[in-house]
């Protein structure tokens, strides 16, 4: 079964492992997962194939459930910013590294945008943002860097970016927009809840 191997970056004919085949009476669907390994590095994956059975089309096309396919990204985040995101992503799994970065960056100016930082450049916006207590102390590092990086990406004729530079700015840029839209809020959610528990408690 053919299969893109995410750290040979290749698509490779994985070898099978084991399989297992289950069907829905209810719904007449079989669907059937398949253990594979890539047959140079051996990394595992988790293959799905689906047969409607009233249908009489046969197995649908396999999917590969894991690793997954793309990396996910919460719909909390203005959609401006995931695909900004998304494009710096898609930059990343065509090898052109530059691009990514470039995107990253980007992305952090749709971040700032998005908070309504009025700051003419993006270093002093990351500043602003820090004194806002939009991003923390140790984001705002993160987020510093990846503005140089894409910086220099954009401006360096000679400046080049290995695979694995690109793929933890992409990861940072990931981190930084959950961190901002996602977990800030849900944060926000648990600290009025607990305090509308301990409220109820006193009455």
């Amino acid at each position: 079964m053919l299969v893109e191997c995410t750290f040979c970056e290749a698509v490779v004919d994985g070898q099978l492992i084991a399989d297992h085949t289950r069907f829905d009476e209810e719904s007449l669907v079989e669907v059937k997962y398949s253990f594979l390994k890539c047959p140079k590095c051996a990394q595992p994956f988790i293959m799905i194939e689906v047969n409607h059975v009233d249908d009489n089309d046969g197995w649908d096309e396999p999917r590969r459930l894991y690793p997954p396919t793309d990396r996910g990204i919460s719909l909390a985040i203005p959609n401006s910013l995931r695909l900004a995101y998304s494009e710096a992503y898609t930059c990343f799994k065509a090898k052109a590294y530059i691009a990514t970065a470039i995107m990253c960056r980007k992305t952090l100016e749709g971040i700032a945008d998005e908070n309504e930082i009025t700051a003419r450049n993006l270093a002093t916006a990351l500043k602003e943002m820090k004194e806002k207590g939009i991003i923390e102390n140790r984001l705002y590092e993160w987020a510093d860097v990846l503005r140089i990086s894409g910086n220099e990406a954009a401006h360096g004729v000679n400046f080049q970016i290995t695979h694995q530079d690109a793929k933890d700015i992409l990861e940072f840029t990931h981190a930084l927009l959950e961190y901002v839209f996602t977990f800030q809020e849900k944060f926000d959610q648990f600290k009025k809840r607990q305090s509308d528990s301990k409220n109820a408690n006193a009455q």
